[in-house]
């Protein structure tokens, strides 16, 4: 096992090679165009014209199918994009309008950038036909994709009689970048969903991740820029009503601030004061039939700025079934009590960016919490190796489980390469870490590595790791401790490329999880998938089948009043998933699954379904249901989801978004009006209210209305 890991990094090592990158000229403008989504000023003269583009899918190396232009400068503030989309008025799908909404079921084109020129990191932008914008942040070479990262930057679009085109403008203060350097990282991406096609520039090959950086082009020539002083400062003020059932309703005013400084052009200091998230969505119901925590992400802009300098060891690689098993920083653990209520966040500061070959994440947080400690510190350092390996520590001091104090630390090691076996993917990764808590002196480790082969022919994963029954991640998320985890998968998915069928996949998972100290069963998982058809016409099928054994040492409570007792249980279950072509009108998938359960039954419904009254309309609907049939006693579990959104341009949106669940038998209602004047400036109106069922009938129980003002002031 030593020799084999030894090879296998000595020749991911050896793979991270110099290798040819396309490049195109950065072209200096004096006067600025008007992004108004009309490419029609003489400055776009002086661009430069990028038109080679070549399709991943589904004819890989074909050229696009539709004419396409992408034209890039710059001036000493912003870096500004045009494009022209040639096509059909009739085929173009463009149902969206409201920014960072998924735009997976529109035409879209896409922008990234690796301003530090480093193959890993890198700013992702798209904008659709009706002026949708959505931004993301990139890490891990294209493994780790942080849509939740608002930046600051202006995009309009505009559909003509020839097709579409859009004009963008991005700030450079919205952007860290190393000032030293003049060439930075590009690749262009169109898709068209018609024809189910993405098309890339440069050309892309099925093994590389979607959004992968290490492949990008140059754009050569960027000089003479400026972030200002670097200065924003953004003051918000919010007022409203809470109301409780049998209270009297209670007013709120308050204020706060945050400012950000860009220390040099690639750190970014932020500190904020009476930190406010009214804005912030609320979280999808779950129902948890396990007996551990579920994990919910991160929406808060302040933590999710700079998230990616925080993650450690298996966290970056999105698509590992187990990425979310070991977390030793996790934000939300901060101002958000267990139940996701909002503790109020006093104070705060963060430094995230890169220096030379290192990647900086530091942080001091201090809440409102009213038991143990309510100050939280944590830092992450890591440095470049090679092309896109790297290793780095990390460090947390603060306990938001319990009143006592609590301290981690640890270390990990990412050998990874683009070019394996010449265009393949493949990393290697190695982690370990321990905490320290009062009394608990022994069994305080986590250590594991896992190698991945992330490719569209074979896509394989091998991984293990430990946890030790006293680790404590007093800020991070670990489910499930004194346990040794050994996990895998292997698909294969070739591209037959007739009857209809874009891609067949099948193969299998395993997760095999024993206690640490008896070395006994605890879980085990085989997922067999025998068949997953992707279609030409945009459908997806999949079959799966799914094995089962959980030994379990004591009794828990799954629902209410029924109790699963000890015992050792093993069972089978089948799912059907099927999928619909996005660009439809009404969209939507379901699946359906059934066989045992513990010593019974049990059988899921998941159906979404969508439908585009028009473009400004959209109305969306979840159904999940688990119904359960145990000698204990029966019950069904139902959630209920619906969306009413009223989209009056890319700028001005309506949300409203209502749920409920039989768990709880507690009912949520949140509309969300927001008015961006411009980046950075808006106007928010929140309202969130909770309605609980008694009997037959709902009542309200709590709400709150909120009217927050936001200002940003750049200097």
């Amino acid at each position: 096992m030593k020799h084999s890991a030894l090879f296998l990094a000595t020749f991911i090592i050896l793979s991270n090679i110099v290798f040819a990158q396309p490049a195109i000229r950065a072209v200096r403008i004096d006067t600025p165009p008007r992004i108004d989504g009309n490419v029609n000023e003489a400055v776009w003269d002086e661009a430069f014209v990028t038109t080679d583009f070549y399709q991943r899918e589904p004819n890989l190396g074909a050229p696009v199918s539709k004419k396409t232009e992408f034209l890039v400068c710059y001036d000493e503030n912003h870096i500004y994009f045009a494009v022209k989309c040639w096509d059909d008025p009739q085929k173009i799908t463009a149902k969206e309008m409201a920014r960072d909404v998924s735009l997976g079921n529109d035409d879209r084109i896409q922008i990234i950038l690796d301003t530090y020129f480093d193959g890993r990191n890198g700013y992702w932008f798209q904008i659709g036909p009706r002026g949708s914008i959505g931004d993301a942040l990139i890490s891990e070479n294209g493994a780790a994709f942080n849509k939740e990262w608002d930046g600051l930057w202006t995009g309009k679009a505009s559909i003509k009689d020839y097709g579409w085109e859009a004009e963008v403008a991005i700030p450079f203060k919205s952007l860290g970048f190393n000032g030293s350097n003049t060439r930075w990282g590009i690749k262009y991406i169109r898709h068209i969903v018609s024809n189910i096609e993405s098309s890339y520039w440069p050309e892309a090959n099925l093994n590389t991740h979607k959004f992968q950086v290490s492949d990008a082009a140059i754009l050569d020539g960027i000089e003479n820029i400026t972030q200002g002083i670097g200065l924003d400062i953004s003051p918000y003020l919010i007022t409203g009503l809470d109301g409780k059932r049998g209270e009297n309703n209670t007013s709120k005013l308050t204020g706060g601030v945050d400012l950000f400084y860009q220390i040099t052009p690639s750190l970014r200091s932020s500190l904020t004061i009476n930190t406010d998230f009214a804005e912030t969505e609320v979280d999808d119901r779950q129902i948890n039939l396990t007996r551990f925590s579920l994990h919910f992400p991160e929406k808060r802009d302040f933590f999710l700025n700079g998230a990616n300098y925080f993650q450690f060891g298996i966290e970056g690689d999105d698509s590992s079934p187990v990425s979310q098993r070991i977390i030793p920083f996790f934000s939300r653990r901060m101002g958000l009590d267990e139940n996701g209520k909002p503790i109020p966040i006093n104070y705060g500061a963060k430094l995230t960016g890169q220096h030379k070959n290192w990647n900086i994440g530091m942080l001091y947080m201090n809440d409102d919490r009213q038991a143990g400690d309510n100050n939280f510190s944590a830092l992450r350092i890591s440095h470049n190796l090679w092309k896109q390996s790297s290793i780095g520590i990390i460090g947390t001091y603060g306990n938001t489980l319990a009143d006592s104090s609590n301290m981690l630390a640890g270390i990990d090691l990412k050998l990874s390469s683009s070019r394996f076996q010449g265009n393949k993917n493949a990393s290697f990764m190695l982690f370990g870490l321990k905490s320290n808590t009062p009394n608990t002196h022994e069994d305080n480790e986590a250590w594991g590595a896992q190698f991945s082969y992330p490719n569209d022919l074979i896509n394989a994963r091998l991984g293990y790791h430990q946890i030790g029954k006293n680790f404590v991640a007093g800020m991070g998320f670990v489910p499930r401790v004194n346990i040794k985890e050994s996990y895998g998968e292997f698909e294969f998915g070739p591209r037959p490329n007739k009857w209809g069928i874009m891609q067949v996949k099948f193969g299998a998972q395993f997760d095999y999880i024993q206690n640490l100290e008896t070395a006994t069963s605890e879980s085990r998982e085989f997922k067999f998938k025998p068949l997953g058809i992707r279609l030409f016409s945009g459908e997806e099928i999949n079959y799966t089948l799914l094995n089962q054994h959980e030994n379990l040492y004591g009794s828990f409570n799954i629902f209410r009043e029924i109790i699963i007792p000890k015992n050792s249980y093993l069972w089978w279950r089948q799912e059907i998933a099927i999928k619909t072509k996005g660009a439809r009108n009404i969209w939507g998938e379901a699946t359906y699954s059934f066989g045992d359960f513990y010593s019974g039954t049990r059988k899921d419904v998941i159906i979404k379904a969508n439908w585009k009254v028009a473009v400004p309309f959209f109305l969306g609907g979840t159904f999940i249901q688990n119904q359960v049939t145990l000698p204990q006693g029966n019950f069904t579990a139902n959630i209920y989801q619906a969306n009413a959104n009223i989209l009056f341009s890319p700028d001005i949106t309506l949300y409203n978004f209502v749920q409920y669940d039989n768990a709880s038998k507690n009912a949520g209602w949140q509309s969300r009006f927001q008015w961006i004047i411009k980046p950075g400036n808006e106007i928010i109106i929140a309202w969130n209210t909770q309605f609980l069922k008694q009997t037959d009938a709902f009542f309200m129980n709590e709400s709150a209305l909120r009217l927050k003002l936001k200002y940003n002031i750049r200097f």
